[in-house]
Formats: C-alpha cells, structure tokens, sequence
C-alpha cells in the first residue's frame, strides 16, 4: 500500500492502531483500501467504497472492525454507508450499534428509508429505539411502517401520548410537522422560572431556538430569545422581556405555507394552534428546509412529467414513475407531426421549409418553459395572491411581444441571407413573433388556471406548453408560407 493510500484510509480509521489491525489479517483482501477514494479538493471520503469495505469485513467475521470503521463517521454519512449495505448485512450491523447511534441514524432519514431500518431492528431494542427518537421523527416512522406493526411499537412506547398527539393530522400538514410544545412558561410567571422551564425541555428535545409565552388558557402571547432568559434576573417579570409573535399557524396549514411563512417573518421557530388558539405544537425553522428542499424538488419532478424519484432509486420504480408521460409526451409529439402533415403538399413545394421547423419549435418550446418556471415558482412561494396573476400574465404577454420583436428580426434576416429568399425569412420571422406572444401567455396560464381549479400549477406543465407551442408554431409559419406559395402559382 502506497503513503497516500495509508493517508487516506487514516482519514475515516479511528486510529492508527486500527489500520495495523486491518492490515495484518491474512484474509482481508488489501484491494479493499485501494478502492476507497478521497476528494484532493473537499476531503471528503467516497461512502460507498466505505460502504463496500464494511461488507467485505462483516462477510469475513472481522464485527469488531467493521464497528469501529462505522463508528468513525458523522451520523449523516452512517446512514448513507448503511443503505448502500444489503438488507442481511444491515441487520448484521444494527444489532451491535449502541441505542444513541441508532437514533442518531434514523433521525437523519427519509420516514420511509427510516422505516425499513427500523423493521430490521433486534425486538430487544426497538422499543427503546422509539423511545429515544423525538416524537415528530418517531410519527414519521410509524406512519411508514404497516398499521398492524404501528400499533404494536406504539403500545409499548413509553411516551405514546406525544405521537398520538401528533399522527392524527397528515404528514404535509402543520399538524404532522409539528413537535410537542415542551418550550412553553406562562406570562405570569419570571425568568427564573422560564429558566427552569427551559432546563426541563431541554431533557425531551434538543430542538429549542425561543421560549412561548402562554396565558392561562394555553394561548400564544409573546416569546422569549434564550439568550435573554440566560441574562435576565430571576425576579425578572416575563412581561418585560417577552417579544409579540408575529404569526402563528393552524394545525391544518399546508407545509408549504409553513414554509412561506417562516421564510417571510425570518422565524427560528413557528408556533400551530387549533381553532381555539391554543398553543399544540412549533415546528423548528430547520425542519422546514427540509419541507421547503422536498417541495422544491417535487415541483421540478411535476413540472418535467416525473414522480418523486431519488438516483438510488430501483429500476422498475423509476420506469412506473417516467413511462406513463412519456406515453403521453408522444401522443403530443404525434398532433405535432399531425399539423405538419396538413402541410405536405406546401412542404413538398418548397422543402427548405421543413428545415426551419425546429426553430420555430425549439425558441416557443424554451421561452414557454421559462415563463412557467416562474409562474410555478411564484405561485409555490405565495408571491400571486389577488389580482396579481393577472398583472403576471400581462408581464408576460409583453415580455413575449418583445422577446417576439427581436427574434423576429433576426431569425428572418439570418433566412433571408441563408436561403436568399425575404419572403421565407419575413414568413418565419412573423411565426416566431406569434409564436413568442403565445409562449409568454401560455406559460403563465396554464399554472393560473390550474390553481383556479384547484389543482397542482406543477402537473406536467411543460408537457403541456411545449405541446401548444409547437403545434401553434407550426401552424403559423406553414399556413403563412401556404399562403404565400399558392398566392405564388396562381
């Protein structure tokens, strides 16, 4: 093994001991470490060689090894190591690592991945497993897990009031996003005991940015920074240092204008109520990246005519997710070439026109999809309310007509020098004027109009703009050239 190979590996190995360890076993095979690669430029470590090397240790009985290799790594990148791993080499590794370590893995999931780790666990400790997780991340769990299993770890959760408390709203609700309001002190109350109140929350979570002010009846009043509770006197009445809350949500706000709302206000936390204005739950502005990255990427999926899709993804599942919009896709393709056909005898006549089809096609394609990104975008991040999809739509129907000016002109003088023939060129520049203004009004639409009917702005949008784009520029500029040419013959 060469010096930068031994370096390496010291990165992720927790001692040098350990190398000398794996080293000198006989059956280990060396080209293990001469596959695990390190980053020059980020240092980091390529996990799944890590994740191939801790295979090759557990199939070789080397537990020990294979334990203290995985327990050199930061929680995040255990999780990535041990989904690489085969579902027996898993169970293989669970039932050694401690209880902290498991949930410090889990916590760090997807609900559904966590689910399945979950389900390999020794019953020796899954209980106490659930029991360690905080209550929003141990609901996610049990949502994912089959109802019959559910029910049976929530019967011998020590806690089962937290998640119950919890699991009966969706998951993409405030309801399901949120945690137990543990961080609470009563507006009656001093610093002293706010302080007190702080330790105490401190034991169920980890996850307290402010303290929530209450009055007698549960109701938000006002919040404490910690810092302040920290420097304040005991004696200090709340009153005096508690700041107004800006907003709060309802158990039913969709995640996404959590979202909004958290982003808008520059919250650290955001506190949900029911219809009596109670404080049930605050949800933690971290946790709402993860919603906001999630959402983010379903839309990006929804508007390309994808399902939620992830790289490791298995190969069937990635084609149930495609397959049913492509077909669809090429139904669209097909009224395309349908337009095109009504025009053969035009194209038969004068066949430098079908060379100029696909940029009439591609610039109405590419302006219409940057019209709906944004649209979708603004919609998702709250910023149309009221009247303002009608003054996006008018932005963009004159964004069009000038995009349509511009393009015009140079596409028809770069015809008209190609081919030497103005009347093609003053044609296709006309087709992409028109062509431009009905990207810009269609790719603002489309969305507008979905959410006024109350569905998703995202569902395969752009399927849908590219389709209309293209059948309007193919009809503009071979229905003028037709024009043109049987004007010519007669």
């Amino acid at each position: 093994m060469n010096h930068k190979t031994k370096l390496d590996y010291r990165m992720f190995c927790i001692s040098r001991n350990f190398i000398g360890v794996i080293m000198s076993e006989e059956n280990f095979s060396e080209t293990a470490l001469h596959n695990i690669s390190v980053s020059d430029s980020t240092k980091t470590v390529d996990l799944s060689k890590v994740s191939d090397v801790i295979i090759n240790l557990l199939e070789q009985e080397l537990n020990e090894n294979a334990l203290d290799l995985f327990a050199s790594f930061h929680p995040v990148d255990k999780a990535e190591i041990l989904i690489e791993m085969p579902r027996l080499l898993q169970y293989s590794l669970l039932k050694t690592l401690e209880v902290e370590s498991i949930r410090e893995i889990l916590s760090t999931l997807d609900p559904s991945v966590a689910a399945s780790i979950y389900s390999l666990l020794p019953e020796t400790i899954n209980t106490t497993v659930l029991n360690e997780l905080s209550a929003d991340v141990a609901t996610d769990i049990l949502r994912a897990l089959p109802e019959v299993d559910a029910q049976a770890a929530l019967d011998k959760m020590d806690h089962a009031e937290d998640v119950l408390s919890l699991i009966v709203y969706p998951d993409d609700s405030a309801g399901g996003l949120m945690l137990p309001p543990y961080n609470v002190v009563k507006a009656t109350r001093t610093a002293g005991v706010a302080l007190d109140a702080l330790r105490l929350a401190s034991e169920a979570t980890t996850d307290i940015n402010i303290m929530f002010v209450i009055d007698d009846n549960f109701r938000p009043v006002g919040y404490l920074s910690i810092k302040k509770i920290a420097l304040a006197r005991a004696s200090t009445p709340i009153p005096t240092l508690m700041k107004p809350i800006p907003i709060t949500v309802s158990v039913s706000a969709d995640q996404e204008e959590c979202v909004r709302i958290i982003e808008r206000y520059d919250l650290q936390c955001l506190g949900v109520t029911n219809p009596s204005g109670q404080l049930v739950g605050v949800i933690d502005s971290e946790d709402l990246l993860d919603v906001a990255e999630a959402e983010a990427s379903e839309d990006m999926f929804k508007i390309a005519g994808m399902s939620t899709e992830k790289p490791q993804a298995s190969i069937s599942k990635s084609l149930r997710g495609r397959a049913p919009w492509l077909v669809i896709n090429l139904a669209t393709t097909f009224a395309a070439a349908g337009i095109i056909q009504l025009f053969e005898s035009t194209i038969a006549k004068a066949a430098v026109l079908a060379v100029f089809l696909p940029v009439v096609a591609g610039q109405g394609g590419i302006g219409g999809t940057q019209t709906l990104t944004l649209t979708v975008r603004s919609i998702a991040l709250g910023e149309l309310p009221g009247n303002r999809g009608r003054k996006l739509l008018l932005h963009e129907a004159t964004l069009g007509i000038l995009n349509g000016i511009y393009l015009g002109l140079v596409v028809a003088i770069i015809c008209s020098l190609w081919i030497g023939n103005p009347l093609i060129g003053l044609v296709l520049g006309v087709a992409m004027f028109g062509n431009m203004v009905i990207a810009g009004v269609v790719g603002a639409s489309i969305p507008l109009i979905l959410r006024k009917i109350r569905q998703d702005p995202a569902i395969s949008s752009a399927v849908v703009v590219t389709t209309f784009t293209d059948i309007v520029g193919f009809l503009l500029f071979l229905g003028l050239a037709s024009l043109i040419i049987n004007n010519a013959s007669t």
